[in-house]
């Protein structure tokens, strides 16, 4: 009866484990040729075993799960849903959290649930937001807005603590008792997002102005906390959105933002004679720990059939923020030209990439770093068989004091390149196929630092890869050469060998089983360093239509060379995996 009843509860628990669902847009004219119900999916288990003479290289030795995957289609509205249990544990307090659905009805689109809204990457891109939504697009006008919650409150108690027992993973809140690593997640209220964006123009010329704010619910934790690092934050952004197309060849593309950001809604007003003050406060509160940033994108492209040549310039002030977007690189100075053409009716392509960037713009930093990087390739298909690709990729990255009173000792430089030649033959025929490619490469990187010890790293590489299929018996049959070697400042490694594997089809190609295998000598400044060896075994049978076992077996073998490894590796792999697809 226990068990009965437990394993009922798992199979619930994984059925509501995780709604991760993002439903398309559902056109409600065609509503009455949609199927009134259809669903489709999969569902699989998966078992893997790992064991290995280094234990902290393996923070889960034991793995197993299951995996459920649905598709719910009610009158065309797609319903993903997904499931995981992992490990004998479920978490249920994210249950059927992602769900929502955008219907339309010629011009007029609704939002409602979970849905991501991207009005520019300046303001609003990429976060998901519970709530609702609208956008209409009737002829030239562009007009949306949105509401809802950006992220839940999470409030933290002594049910919500977890022992810290994974080697090298170090979450927040860390506290120790006994000996013991505690760890819980980190307070937070629930954080409000509105907004909206009114626009003119067609989808390849339009100009958008956009409106967000963002603050934080000091009313959503029902008990306080002595959590110093947990303040209320407040946001808003105010952007605008450019793209056109003129001349059939050009277009031309601007974004822009201003952004104002309370770091702390609990201090004090700021107290000025600035006339404008009262018209913000109006907007959102200047507080002490207000701050207002700015961040802009410009670009313009060329585009001919043969030739293309695109610009674009980037800025955005130190710590620019918005809660609209995820993430953002800010103290930043970007200034990019991509020159590409094409000969021979396209035989000989060139595309270049040449950038240039730079931090410290508002010279608060002790150094400012410049990095310039140029990319460059060249692929020549000289004939159906014969083929060839060339490619640089060149990187300086160098430090400038920006006060004289900088140390010289923190002042590094970084040079960097690399020179790939690629040459490759393919031959085929309607029963067998061969391809045969050399890969070549080399690489160096010069790091200095004044007053400091230069570490350089030279690096050569060479790979001959030759891969034959025959199509009728289903033999895949890959071989190949292996050759590297690195330089350093202070140890030679040089490695050589082979790499050979095949697969084969059998039973109606019910049943695939493979091999690969890779053997490499390896040398430690001219010295004989042991030999690595790595060996995959792996079987897929079909078999019922919709069912597929996987099993599969990984040996591997590295000898200590003071730059790796500090000590011999050794690690075993089990995997074995069942789908079944309805």
């Amino acid at each position: 009866m226990y068990c009965n009843l437990k394993c009922k509860t798992l199979f619930l628990s994984v059925c509501l484990l995780l709604m991760n669902s993002i439903a398309t847009a559902q056109d409600i004219e065609n509503i009455a040729k949609q199927k009134p119900f259809a669903i489709t999916g999969g569902f699989g288990l998966n078992y893997t075993s790992t064991s290995s003479s280094d234990s902290n290289r393996i923070p889960m030795p034991v793995f197993w799960g299951a995996n459920l995957s649905l598709n719910l289609s009610i009158y065309g509205i797609s319903i993903p849903v997904t499931a995981v249990f992992t490990n004998g544990k479920v978490n249920l307090s994210h249950s059927f959290n992602q769900f929502g659905f955008s219907p339309h009805y010629k011009w007029i689109t609704l939002h409602a649930g979970y849905r991501q809204y991207s009005y520019s990457p300046f303001t609003v891109s990429g976060q998901t937001l519970f709530g609702g939504g609208m956008d209409v697009n009737y002829r030239k006008l562009r007009l949306g807005f949105f509401g809802g919650r950006l992220r839940k409150a999470v409030q933290v108690d002594s049910t919500m603590m977890f022992r810290q027992d994974i080697p090298g993973a170090y979450p927040v809140n860390i506290s120790t008792e006994n000996g013991i690593n505690s760890y819980s997640v980190r307070p937070t209220f629930s954080r409000i997002g509105l907004g909206g964006k009114i626009g003119f123009g067609t989808p390849t010329n339009f100009v958008d102005f956009i409106l967000f704010k963002g603050y934080d619910n000091v009313k959503s934790l029902s008990t306080p906390t002595d959590n110093r690092d947990l303040k209320p934050e407040e946001n808003v952004v105010l952007g605008v959105n450019i793209f056109q197309r003129f001349l059939k060849h050009f277009t031309f593309g601007f974004n822009g933002a201003a952004s104002i950001y309370t770091y702390d809604t609990n201090e004090e007003l700021v107290k000025s004679d600035f006339q404008y003050l009262s018209v913000i406060n109006k907007i959102i509160p200047v507080r002490l720990t207000t701050q207002a940033q700015w961040a802009a994108e410009t670009n313009i492209n060329i585009s001919y059939p043969n030739f293309n040549l695109s610009g674009s310039y980037k800025r955005a002030q130190p710590y620019f923020r918005s809660m609209g977007i995820n993430s953002f690189l800010t103290d930043l100075n970007l200034i990019s030209i991509q020159p590409s053409w094409s000969m021979l009716k396209q035989k000989l392509r060139f595309t270049n990439l040449l950038q240039y960037q730079s931090d410290n713009l508002n010279r608060y930093k002790q150094l400012t770093t410049k990095r310039l990087m140029l990319n460059s390739s060249v692929s020549y298909q000289i004939s159906d068989h014969w083929g060839i690709d060339l490619n640089y990729n060149g990187s300086d990255i160098s430090q400038q004091k920006a006060k004289a009173q900088t140390a010289d000792s923190i002042q590094s430089a970084q040079k960097s390149s690399s020179l790939t030649l690629s040459p490759r033959y393919l031959f085929s025929t309607d029963k067998i196929s061969n391809i045969t490619s050399l890969v070549t490469s080399f690489t160096g990187m010069r790091n200095s630092q004044i007053g400091g010890i230069s570490n350089d790293i030279k690096n050569t590489y060479a790979t001959l890869n030759n891969t034959f299929l025959i199509f009728r018996g289903g033999w895949n049959i890959n071989t190949g050469l292996n050759f590297n070697n690195a330089v350093t400042s202070q140890n030679t490694l040089q490695s050589y060998g082979f790499n050979a594997g095949v697969s084969k089809a059998l039973f109606g190609n019910s049943l695939t089983l493979s091999n690969n295998n890779t053997l490499l000598f390896n040398t430690l400044d001219g010295v004989s360093n042991g030999t690595t060896v790595s060996i995959d075994l792996n079987g897929n049978y079909n078999f019922l239509k919709r069912n597929t076992i996987s099993i599969g077996y990984n040996y591997l073998y590295s000898p200590a060379n003071g730059i790796y490894n500090l000590s011999d590796f050794q690690q075993n792999r089990l995997m074995i995996s069942y789908q079944y697809n309805f």
